[in-house]
């Protein structure tokens, strides 16, 4: 008789935490992304080889299709490592305006930006709520190599990450740096007399393989 009963509410209790397991889910509310101005505004010009030579800054767009990639494999990075659906989160006024990281000062445009009670509004019944921070600068250990020369380029990489439940206690951190980028192709054209040589700078592909590269490393046990 006893059986009887007890197996309705175990089969009840189960499903209950089930349900309440599938129901889970995270935000990344505020995902700050530097990059140095160093690795991407600078551009050495060479006429015919000779010594005459300018510098000058120009940084290339990042292609908006790049941020997009870096958004969903972060998403989908957070959603295999904590077990639940992630996805970004932003501030919507009330005119229906996303408010995101903006593209001055080396920060990459197009990430949320938002606070922890903030997000609790806008991104409301969440359980888990993540604070990310990449940041890419000159300073690792081995150049980027160019052809048979190496560059005077050496990305180093910092990624934290801080993930917190309902009320901001802290359920998971973890920081990672990577200084050794040495194989990155660099990116050389010719326009007529000039050799415009890009290989002292980073390419927005270089950027994003260079963030790949550090994710995974992120994700790993």
């Amino acid at each position: 008789m006893k059986c009887t009963i007890l197996k309705p509410l175990l089969i009840i209790t189960l499903l209950f935490y089930a349900f309440a397991a599938s129901a889970q889910s995270g935000a990344v509310y505020s995902f700050i992304f530097n990059v140095d101005s160093e690795l991407t505004d600078f551009i050495k010009v060479e006429r015919n080889n000779r010594k005459w030579f300018s510098e000058f800054s120009e940084s290339e767009i990042f292609p908006e299709e790049l941020i997009d990639s870096i958004k969903i494999n972060t998403e989908k990075a957070f959603t295999d490592k904590l077990q639940m659906p992630v996805k970004m989160c932003f501030h919507i006024d009330k005119r229906g305006r996303i408010y995101d990281s903006g593209g001055t000062g080396g920060r990459l445009e197009g990430l949320p930006s938002n606070t922890f009670k903030g997000a609790k509004v806008d991104c409301p019944e969440n359980n888990r709520y993540i604070r990310y921070q990449v940041q890419m600068y000159n300073g690792g250990s081995t150049s980027v190599t160019f052809g048979n020369s190496k560059t005077k380029t050496k990305p180093n990489l910092r990624i934290t990450a801080v993930v917190f439940d309902e009320n901001k206690n802290k359920v998971w951190k973890k920081k990672i740096e990577i200084n050794d980028f040495a194989n990155l192709r660099s990116i050389k054209r010719n326009y007529g007399d000039f050799d415009v040589t890009k290989s002292e700078v980073l390419s927005p592909a270089d950027i994003y393989t260079i963030y790949i590269i550090g994710l995974d490393e992120l994700m790993k046990e």
